[in-house]
């Protein structure tokens, strides 16, 4: 009995699909939509306190040279529109925001809100080394400030830069963890369109797999038929005004072999129909088979023999390996061998191994076999190569090349691990 578990923090749905976290709520999508508003309040969040305090400095008893406050006024509008682009380049308003601390005396505590806005945009929009490299230096220039304006009459300068120092501190701390979830989020979305990008791909290269694999099959097919059939369809009309019957008899073989070539080839196209429910789909031919195939080949006149030694492999990809070897090569002699009076199939199989012979002793011109061989390598998985192909699945050798004396010969060594 299997039990599934689920990760720490994560629930399982009732059908044991993992439960994701739930996503973000209305006012959160709604800020996400809208970066532009967001910043413009954040902007907000600093401007208002210090138009406040500047207008209540004007109407101060004793207000502040009206030098100073322009001076903090043109400060405060560069300010806002810096701290309106701190998502875009939050190092640069960092640095703008310390112009702010070297008027502690008079607006510092206002101006400490732009540099707490600031200090938490690098953390979040820049990376971690930023944001504590902007805190060490804020805190010096803090602690520079209250020194230079301290008044000990009031608050001594130690424990403003103190109170300072914690209040950068703080928004620091929530900068970087809000920026380190940032990152993490984002870093999750990107693996995962990666993921997406490979599982398309992998699906892609498999469908371009499957489609090689049926391009060869439909290759073996077609060409071992149209062969067989040009060769009866040639003897039947040769014995024909001399013997009706056996020309007849002919003429039935080559029905039954387009028959059997079009039910191989609607099984083979049916791999490619998705939208449909796929015919049942006949087994693949295997070395039982060898003998009807060596047959076929018997009737349109060619002189086969099939010799077989030893346990045959029983696994069924090295018997259809097997029997599409010994398929192509016969066709390729009967396409292209001059007269053969002796064509011997030889399948020697050992625990582990099987090697398949496949010689004849006719004439092959030099132009026809030049011919077969460029049209191997034009056809992607066809022919010659469609059979280097299959070999080398299972680590084997394969030799295609003239006989001894005469004629041509295909030798091939298949290695696997048989089925028990």
């Amino acid at each position: 009995m299997s039990t599934t578990t689920s990760p720490p923090g994560r629930t399982l749905a009732p059908g044991g699909d993992l439960r994701l976290p739930t996503p973000p709520g209305i006012v959160r999508r709604f800020w996400t939509r809208h970066p532009h508003l967001a910043d413009g309040l954040v902007a907000a969040i600093y401007v208002v306190p210090m138009v406040l305090t500047l207008v209540l400095n004007l109407l101060d008893d004793d207000p502040a040279p009206l030098p100073d406050a322009l001076l903090n006024a043109g400060l405060m509008l560069l300010l806002a529109v810096a701290l309106f682009f701190r998502r875009r380049m939050p190092r640069l308003v960092l640095a703008l925001t310390w112009i702010g601390l070297l008027t502690f005396a008079d607006y510092g505590e206002v101006h400490l809100i732009a540099q707490l806005l600031a200090l938490y945009a690098v953390a979040v929009y820049s990376d971690v080394r930023s944001a504590w490299t902007g805190f060490s230096a804020s805190v010096l220039l803090a602690g520079l400030a209250a020194w230079l304006t301290d008044n000990p009459d009031e608050v001594p300068w130690i424990p403003v830069a103190v109170q300072v120092a914690i209040m950068l501190l703080a928004a620091t701390l929530v900068g970087v963890n809000m920026g380190n979830s940032k990152r993490y989020v984002s870093s999750l979305l990107d693996l995962a369109a990666q993921l997406t990008r490979e599982r398309d791909q992998q699906a892609q290269l498999s469908r371009i797999s499957e489609r090689a694999r049926i391009a060869g099959e439909m290759h073996d097919v077609v060409a071992h038929s149209l062969s067989v059939m040009v060769a009866l369809a040639d003897g039947a009309h040769a014995i024909a005004p001399k013997d009706v019957e056996r020309s007849r008899a002919a003429m039935l073989d080559v029905a039954a072999t387009g028959r059997r070539s079009m039910s191989e080839m609607r099984r083979l196209l049916g791999v490619l129909e998705v939208d449909t429910d796929p015919a049942p789909r006949a087994p693949q031919p295997g070395i039982d088979e060898l003998a009807d195939l060596v047959e076929s080949f018997r009737s349109t006149g060619l002189p086969v023999v099939l010799e077989r030694s030893g346990r045959e492999p029983s696994n069924v990809s090295v018997q259809l390996t097997i029997f599409r070897l010994i398929q192509e090569s016969l066709t390729n002699v009967l396409r292209y061998a001059n007269t053969p009076t002796r064509v011997v199939v030889r399948l020697q199989s050992s625990p582990g191994a099987a090697q398949v012979t496949i010689s004849d002793n006719g004439r092959h011109a030099a132009c026809g076999m030049r011919h077969a061989a460029v049209a191997s390598v034009r056809g992607f998985g066809r022919g010659l190569i469609g059979m280097q192909e299959r070999v080398a699945i299972y680590g084997g050798t394969f030799e295609a090349a003239p006989g001894l004396r005469d004629g041509w010969r295909v030798h091939a060594t298949l290695n696997f691990e048989d089925e028990q």
